[in-house]
């Protein structure tokens, strides 16, 4: 996604920040047996939904991949990378619901940076070069200056020498800059405030009217996808998640439980700490590489209905075909929570038999 694409000697090109139609010459970075990986160096013909990228850093920069096309374009495309995934699994065509976001800039609240020596930047990964980045404009606006000043001062290479990262982040109003830490370390939340509001009022909509008793909100950060449901509809919630550290949920919120639910024993650990034995809803926010074990929950506690939240829509087909009861997909939905880049939010609203 956001690559094009070219094939050559029965070898696949994936050449980024191109577009549909679009011809000229790339230099391949990396090469394995049947793909490669290119550059763009110089174009022949340009599509007619070109423009040129508001960023400076753009064409170097590996963050983002649409800013090169309108914005229009950018979710055609996306709906399009959506619906391909989607077939080799599910033949059936199924109507997407689409939310663009609101602006295309100026939409992110957190950002990681990687340090080399005094250089700083985002890195990437086809050259594993460091890419400067002192202009970036998908920054919220309150993070700039601090970002320009890691830039102008540099005095902060003689404390932090050798090679790590440093994470710049906003949250309620306040900016905080963190060196060396986990991903997120302040507490995990969508990049796009506004988005994520849409997202949690879409997975409150869409559930089935009617009494609804028990929700199990699994990869649950501090509950921000579930709270709605409870607060609109005042369903039993048990929130379950490893990363995201029990002091940093609201101690108004009852009922989390720390549990790394890529372990083998995740479900066992559960059943031990929980002892209700069915829930109406099952709301899941995997990361990237999905959650393989969604089936022996969906089994165990005999759910009526799957809200799955997905970055990956992938991995989220892949799962949903892994289930072995039947299924009805009510309503899906395409969110960009990250534009100007290839990645997006798929909700998958199911109910199960």
């Amino acid at each position: 996604m956001g690559q094009g694409v070219y094939k050559s000697d029965n070898k696949i090109n994936f050449i980024a920040k191109t577009l549909p139609g679009e011809t000229g010459t790339a230099r391949v970075l990396k090469s394995k047996k049947g793909v490669a990986f290119a550059a763009l160096q110089e174009l022949d013909i340009r599509a007619s939904n070109r423009i040129e990228a508001e960023c400076p850093h753009y064409s170097q920069c590996p963050g983002c991949d649409y800013l090169h096309t309108d914005y229009q374009s950018e979710i055609t495309y996306k709906q399009l990378a959506l619906d391909k995934l989607l077939s080799r699994f599910f033949p059936k065509e199924m109507p997407v619901e689409i939310i663009s976001a609101p602006r295309r800039t100026a939409y992110r609240n957190r950002i990681q940076l990687h340090y080399k020596n005094s250089e700083i930047g985002l890195i990437d990964g086809l050259t594993n070069t460091l890419v400067e980045i002192p202009e970036c404009k998908i920054l919220r606006e309150e993070l700039k200056p601090m970002l320009k000043t890691l830039y102008q001062d540099r005095s902060w290479s003689e404390t932090h020498k050798g090679s790590g990262h440093c994470e710049l982040y906003l949250n309620r109003g306040e900016v905080t800059k963190s060196w060396n830490q986990p991903y997120a370390a302040g507490g995990f939340s969508q990049v796009f405030n506004e988005m994520n509001q849409a997202l949690r009022e879409s997975v409150a909509r869409y559930l089935p009217p009617g009494q609804l008793c028990s929700l199990l909100d699994l990869f649950a950060g501090d509950g921000n996808l579930s709270d709605l449901i409870v607060n609109e509809r005042n369903v039993h919630r048990v929130m379950v998640d490893y990363q995201f550290p029990e002091t940093a949920v609201d101690s108004s919120k009852q009922n989390f439980l720390a549990i790394d639910l890529f372990d083998e024993e995740a479900l066992k650990r559960f059943q031990r700490q929980c002892k209700i034995k069915q829930f109406d809803v099952l709301l899941v926010d995997p990361p990237r590489k999905g959650f393989l074990q969604l089936n022996t929950w969906i089994e165990r506690f005999k759910t009526k209905y799957l809200v799955y939240v997905s970055c990956n829509p992938a991995t989220l087909a892949r799962d949903l075909d892994n289930l072995d009861g039947k299924f009805t997909l009510d309503h899906l939905m395409l969110l960009d929570l990250f534009p100007g880049t290839h990645h997006f939010e798929t909700v998958a609203f199911i109910s199960l038999k």
